[in-house]
C-alpha cells in the first residue's frame, strides 16, 4: 500500500524573540577528558578514500574538496592499503619519482608516493576508549607521529580501522600550538599550558 504524506501547518514567529545558544556552563576542553573525544569515529563518520592508480594531482584536488589534508588508499577491490597526505604530494616525493621513473607529473599516482600501511602505527580501540587526552597527547609526543590509526576487531576476528586520531585535531581542540604541546614534559605541565593560556594557541 503506497505511503501517504501530508503538509504540516506552519506557524507565524510574531512572538518570538529569542535564540537558543549552547550552555555555557559546560566545561572546557581538557586533557582530562576521554581521548575518544579526539578520535574520528568511522562509525559515525565516512572515511575519504581514494585509489592507489587515481593521480597525484586529481587526489589533492580530492582534498580540497572534501576539506582534509589527507585520505585513506584504497585498491579497487577495497582493501586498505595506506595514506596520502597533502604534505606527501607538496614534498619532493613527486619530483622524485618523475626523475627515477622517466615519467611525467600526469603519470604519477598515489600508489607511487603513498605511505603503506606498514609504516603506520596505530592504538586499538580498547587502548582508546580507556584513556584521556593527556595520554594521547603525550604518545604523540613520545612516537612523533602526526597521524594515529584506531583499530578495532569484529567477533569474527577481522580487524579495521576502527578511526583516526590527528595532532592537529588534539591541539586544536585544546588550543595548544604544535610547539608547546612536543615541548611539555608531563601530564602535569600540559594541563598547566593550557590552565594558564598559551601566546602560540591555534
Amino acid at each position: 500500500m503506497p505511503q501517504e504524506f501530508y503538509p504540516l501547518r506552519l506557524q507565524d514567529n510574531c512572538e518570538v524573540e529569542h535564540l537558543l545558544t549552547p550552555d555555557q556552563k559546560q566545561q572546557p576542553f581538557s586533557v582530562t577528558n576521554p581521548a575518544i573525544e579526539v578520535m574520528t569515529d568511522f562509525s559515525a563518520i565516512i572515511p575519504i578514500t581514494v585509489t592507489e592508480g587515481v593521480s597525484v594531482d586529481d587526489a589533492l584536488e580530492r582534498m580540497k574538496s572534501q576539506h582534509v589534508r589527507m585520505l585513506f588508499v584504497i585498491t579497487l577491490p577495497g582493501k586498505f592499503v595506506g595514506v596520502i597526505s597533502a604534505q606527501d604530494i607538496a614534498d619532493n616525493k613527486v619530483i622524485l619519482h618523475m626523475q627515477n621513473h622517466g615519467v611525467t607529473r600526469d603519470e604519477v599516482s598515489v600508489g607511487h608516493i603513498m605511505l603503506h600501511k606498514q609504516y603506520l602505527r596505530s592504538l586499538t580501540f580498547d587502548q582508546v576508549n580507556h584513556s584521556r587526552v593527556g595520554d594521547i597527547m603525550l604518545t604523540l609526543k613520545n612516537s612523533g607521529d602526526q597521524h594515529l590509526l584506531v583499530v578495532d576487531e569484529t567477533e569474527i576476528g577481522i580487524k579495521r580501522i576502527r578511526g583516526i586520531i590527528s595532532a592537529s585535531d588534539v591541539s586544536r581542540k585544546l588550543r595548544v600550538g604544535f610547539d608547546t604541546m612536543y615541548e611539555a614534559k608531563s601530564f602535569a605541565e600540559i594541563e598547566k599550558i593550557i590552565t594558564q593560556g598559551n601566546d602560540r594557541v591555534i
